[in-house]
């Protein structure tokens, strides 16, 4: 039965209220705050009916999830339900393993690769508060400034403690055996969280990092210097505690942090620069430059290591944008660092001129990180330490004496090839090699070759000494990689035999595969397949994009666009971008014209990203067995069992359900739950076909 806190301190057990109870307090919470139904309603995600049957005692067990965001919107602790002991997953994570909190990025809480739930977001802006000031006191006002600024409720001190006590039971609850606990400690005026070891703390390892590279600095040890401010820079996943709001985001020691990511970034490039290591400096600088789009430093060294590595004309075309950003801003152009390095690429006389990295034969080692760009708008998913913990070796399905091979599969937009881009990135620290990228298109046996031969010059062998056969090119390809630590990634997969040419030799190395369909005769591969996003994750994703506090205002809209958008979120980001560009639009206006599904695709387009050109691009052509199959289904519902397929297609039941398999395969449908059930199509994807077969192709693929 569900239970809620009846008075203020937590307690060791908790009897349940009555429901009319319940509904009770939320009236008079609401009628204390002057708030109608309607805008309760709309912040909490509710429907006005549900919310109005709470109040009148109807709803005899109100969800815990429904509770919760009602407690947030009306500042009402006592509505909070009482939380059970987070479920702990064997084979996520050891007895030793102790919690980790990590704020160099959107706030994250994992025990080994296990993601844990930190709670709601007042609870977990107060434990992103309590980890910047890890081992110093938090005085209560800072804590009542960063919660709620200037709209302080009545029952903020009560408030304050409820979160403390879950924070404190989340600490308890992933306690390792090993290393001892972080603690949630009362002090005369506040609160502080003791953190003993700063592995369990990013900010703290960071910093652990960059003082260590400072003393190399000092002891001239130039190769311990790169490879401490190498393993810091790694720690960064995005800005501090991104996504949350300006108290935690502009707090001072958030800033401090952010410039010493910077001050670390500049020393590392400054080190590698001239020994052409290009592509590090590119990754570690590219997304501090988007951060800090006035910096004449480190966008210096970037349009530098652009040039170097062959990116000439993106070099000037930087160079040319912070110019112009520099003239709008202050009225004043580049300054000399800035353009020393634009004359260098500009100069002919080769001694200026950015020098490439000296030719190397196969065996001298290069480290190439050939990954695309990342996005800053990235939702964590529980999948990538999975994926992380399985290609470096500490899965439990890495066979013994082979290289690691993860296969992501999924649906068109899912986000598969941001997933890989994010692990690429998190697995640098054991793949000291680099990182080889390439996109496969059609699979044919020239493609694969001509793909090979790029990642053999990446490694360093002259071109001269590329073989030509494919077979060749493969076998010196698994020969190199057999002898490094790398990590290659491939995007758009057709099938297994374009992807087997690619598989490492040895057990240093390892491949990540990203295909639509499920690549099920690769040997030795563990398949990971990648879903549309829950509710949670499509409204973070979302308030990334448009940014929290509007998300915050209107959740309900907010939960519509993501649940009409299916929860994929190319959708979503889609979505998004439309409303960031029109920062006068409520986000009901966008719910309400999705609301339409004849008009539902129309809405999910924003330049050159058109979210129906996409899905039918995938749908399986028309005239061929499968493309008549989902003309058939498509009309007819959305969801269906094998024998209303029969009924259907005219066929036997298991050439039906070789169809249905078929279609869950290509990602056109969800299989059932289970053995008997419905099949349903993908939300969007249903649309998709249906606009295809009205004779709107024409209209999806070329707007």
């Amino acid at each position: 039965m569900y239970s809620i806190h009846a008075e203020r301190g937590p307690r060791k057990s908790m009897s349940p209220i009555a429901h009319r109870d319940i509904g009770t307090i939320v009236k008079n919470a609401r009628v204390r705050r002057g708030v109608s139904q309607r805008a309760v309603a709309e912040r909490s995600g509710l429907s006005l009916r549900t919310l109005r049957e709470i109040e009148q005692g109807r709803v005899r067990a109100p969800r815990a999830s429904s509770l919760q965001r009602l407690a947030e919107v009306l500042d009402e602790p006592v509505l909070f339900p009482e939380p059970a002991p987070a479920p702990s997953d064997p084979a996520a994570h050891t007895a030793h393993e102790p919690l980790a909190v990590q704020i160099l990025g959107r706030l994250s809480v994992r025990r080994g690769p296990a993601e844990v739930t930190a709670g709601t977001p007042k609870q977990q802006s107060l434990l992103g508060l309590l980890a910047l000031r890890a081992n110093q006191p938090v005085d209560r006002d800072e804590i009542t400034d960063v919660l709620w600024g200037d709209d302080i409720p009545d029952s903020f001190g009560q408030l304050i403690h409820t979160y403390v006590y879950r924070i404190r039971q989340l600490l308890e609850t992933h306690t390792g055996d090993e290393a001892p606990p972080a603690l949630l400690m009362r002090r005369s005026n506040g609160y502080e969280l003791l953190v003993s070891e700063e592995d369990q703390l990013d900010l703290l390892r960071f910093r652990r990092c960059a003082r260590l590279a400072g003393q190399a600095r000092e002891a001239e040890q130039p190769e311990r210097e790169i490879a401490l401010l190498e393993e810091a820079l790694t720690l960064w996943r995005g800005p501090v505690l991104e996504g949350m709001g300006p108290g935690l985001t502009d707090h001072p020691v958030a800033a401090e942090a952010r410039n010493q990511r910077v001050t670390s970034a500049l020393r590392l490039a400054d080190l590698v620069l001239p020994q052409g290591r290009y592509e590090e400096v590119i990754d570690h600088l590219g997304p501090i430059a988007r951060d800090h789009r006035l910096h004449e430093g480190v966008h210096a060294r970037l349009v530098t290591a652009l040039a170097g590595s062959g990116q000439r004309a993106a070099a000037l075309e930087m160079f040319a944008a912070v110019d112009r950003r520099l003239r709008n801003y202050s009225g004043i152009g580049a300054g000399d660092e800035l353009r020393q390095a634009q004359s260098a690429i500009l100069r002919t006389d080769e001694e200026a001129a950015p020098r490439p990295a000296a030719r190397r034969t196969a065996g001298e080692p290069v480290r190439p990180f050939h990954m695309p760009p990342g996005i800053r708008d990235y939702v964590d998913r529980p999948e990538q330490q999975r994926i992380l913990h399985h290609l470096t070796g500490r899965g439990p399905q890495v066979a013994f004496g082979a290289a690691p091979i993860a296969a992501l599969y999924g649906p068109v937009g899912v986000g598969k090839s941001i997933l890989a881009a994010r692990v690429a990135a998190s697995s640098r620290p054991t793949f000291r090699d680099g990182v080889l990228h390439g996109e496969l298109r059609t699979g044919a046996p020239e493609e694969v070759r001509l793909l090979l031969g790029r990642f053999l010059t990446a490694l360093g062998l002259p071109a001269e000494s590329v073989p030509e056969s494919l077979p060749a090119r493969s076998a010196l390809y698994r020969g190199l990689l057999s002898k490094r630590q790398l990590l290659v990634v491939l995007d758009d997969a057709p099938g297994e035999q374009a992807v087997r040419p690619f598989v490492p030799g040895g057990v240093s190395s390892a491949l990540l595969v990203c295909s639509r369909e499920p690549l099920s005769a690769l040997e030795g591969a563990r398949h990971f397949r990648i879903t549309p996003f829950d509710a949670d994750q499509a409204a973070a994703l979302l308030a990334s994009v448009i940014g929290e506090g509007r998300v915050s205002a209107e959740r309900g809209a907010a939960d519509r666009i993501t649940r009409l958008c299916g929860g994929l979120p190319l959708a979503v980001r889609v979505a998004g971008m439309r409303l960031a560009a029109r920062p006068h639009w409520p986000l009901s206006r966008l719910a309400e014209r999705l609301e339409d599904p004849g008009q539902r695709l129309d809405e999910l387009v924003t330049g050159d990203l058109d979210v129906a050109a996409r899905i039918a691009r995938a749908l399986p052509e028309a005239g061929t067995r499968l493309g008549d199959a989902v003309s058939e289904l498509v009309g007819s519902a959305g969801s269906f069992t094998i024998a209303a397929t029969v009924g259907l297609l005219g066929c036997s039941p298991r050439e039906a359900e070789d169809v249905l398999e078929a279609l869950v395969d290509r990602q056109v449908l969800e299989g059932p739950a289970r053995s008997g059930g419905e099949y349903a199509f993908l939300p969007l994807t249903r649309l998709a076909a249906l606009a295809r077969d009205k004779g709107r192709v024409g209209c999806l693929s070329g707007r």
